[in-house]
């Protein structure tokens, strides 16, 4: 456990697993739900919020990588 507290010490890696998590929640949502099938506009909105959550992801590991190289 000591472990995993350090690991989730700083904003950016707390992001990241927040981010990492509502990734895997919304494709799971997509697999199995029929709501985005159902309503088109929930659907497009839901994939645009996933790329937007990739993006953020992406920013948030260049972040890391940068300040724990320093």
């Amino acid at each position: 456990m000591k472990f995993i507290g350090r690991i989730f010490d700083d904003w950016l890696t707390k992001s990241a697993a927040i981010i990492f998590i509502l990734i895997i929640a919304l494709v799971a949502f997509n697999q199995y739900s029929d709501l985005p099938e159902e309503y088109p506009l929930f659907g497009v909105l839901e994939l645009a919020l996933l790329v937007i959550l990739f993006i953020l992801g992406g920013i948030v590991f260049v972040r890391a990588v940068l300040r724990f190289s320093k």
